[in-house]
This record gives structure tokens, sequence and C-alpha cells, in this order.
């Protein structure tokens, strides 16, 4: 039986992974999994059971819940979430406390991880190649000054009718670059084995084709059973 391929796209915020990840998701017939939406989905989960203020019952909450992401879209227990519930405002105030917890990175990272077993994926977070598929067909970390990541999130809120000023936004993308790459669980880091491509005076269709032709590259690699690095 054929095996599973995962491609594995982590990086900074702001760096365009979710944009360049779907893109290539649709070009391989991949599925495209934000592993950030699974974790507003199982902060969800919490909430509806109630246990906010249970820190100690979070993992086993995550645990006995049915996830899965088809085509884009976040199943929980059989049924769709809307795009509304993972964005509101209670999954905005718990979201990130929950994501620092040990045993829920763990059960979320078995979910992920059973995802990928079942399907192809192109997956996107920011411990993917370094931590959940440390054996993806390919690692991709995507970077960009802070200035061009900061336009480019800005200009998404603006897009999205969200009123914040550039100044909040650059203040908001340097405390998460700090929390990221400083935090004792899953630090935000550049996995061994993967491909760097900085993408600040890169459009996004360039930075597309070059993670395909990595991919090509890794193709051409097992066929002629060679080495590449």
């Amino acid at each position: 039986m054929k095996e599973n391929r995962a491609i594995a796209i982590d990086g900074d915020s702001g760096s365009g992974k979710s944009t360049v990840g779907k893109l290539i998701g649709e070009k391989l017939g991949y599925e495209f999994v934000d592993s950030g939406l699974l974790y507003r989905a199982a902060t969800l989960a919490i909430i509806q059971e109630g246990m906010e203020e249970k820190k100690d019952k979070w993992a086993s909450i995550i645990e006995k819940t049915r996830f899965d992401l088809n085509n884009g879209k976040v199943i929980m227990n059989s049924k769709e979430i809307s795009f509304e519930k993972l964005r509101s405002k209670e999954v905005d105030s718990l979201v990130s406390p929950v994501s620092t917890v040990k045993e829920v990175r763990e059960s979320v990272n078995n979910v992920l991880r059973k995802i990928a077993s079942d399907k192809n994926v192109v997956m996107v977070g920011r411990d993917i190649g370094s931590v959940v598929l440390k054996n993806a067909f390919l690692k991709i970390y995507l970077t960009a000054n802070l200035r061009e990541r900061a336009n480019r999130r800005f200009r998404e809120l603006f897009e999205k009718g969200i009123n914040i000023s550039f100044k909040d936004v650059m203040e908001n993308l340097t405390k998460r670059d700090v929390i990221d790459s400083s935090r004792n669980i899953a630090p935000l880091t550049v996995a061994n084995d993967a491909y760097v491509i900085d993408t600040t005076n890169l459009s996004v269709n360039e930075v597309v084709n070059k993670i395909m032709q990595f991919i090509k590259g890794r193709e051409y690699a097992l066929q002629n059973n060679t080495r590449i690095s």
C-alpha cells in the first residue's frame, strides 16, 4: 500500500504559511491542514464542556473528542464547526493558554499525526517539521522581515474589516515572535532538514513555485535512489 505523504510548512507569524500551504495543497491534490484551527477546535471543545477553569481536564476532553479536517472544514464529533465559532472572542481568549499546556499539545499532535496517516497533507504551523511530522516528505520554513510581515497582516485584517493600527500590528507580531521562540514547549525553530525560504521580496506564486521545485527534487531523488541536500 502506498504511504501517504506530508508536506510540513512552518514559519513566523505573517510569513505566508496558510496562503502558500493552501495553494500547494490545491496543486498536489493534498488536504490542507492548518494546525492552528485544530487548536481552536480543541479550545471550543473545552468551552462547550464548561471546563475553562479545569486546566487538568483539558487534555482528556480533547482525547475523547473526534476531530477531522475535510476540504478546509473543521469537523468535531461528526459536525462541521463554523468559522465564526472558531474565531469567537471566547476561543480567542483561551486558545493561547490551551496551546501552551504540554499534555494538550501532545493530544493535538496525535490528532494531527492521525490525519496525516490517513491522507496526503500539506500541514502548516510552528512545530510541524520539528515535532509533529518529523518524517515529513518535505519540510519548509518560511520567514520574512518584521515590517513585511506586519504589512501583510495589516492588509489581511483591513480586508476583513478589522480596525487596528499598523503600529499595533507591529507590536503584536513582535510579542508573538518572542513568545513563539522562547516558550519551553515546542518553541518555533527550523528543523535541521528544512528548506528555508525568505519570502520578504517574493510573490506568493514565486514561493509556491520554489516549493514545487523542491518537491520535484525529492521525487527525482526517490526515483533515482539518490540523496539531495
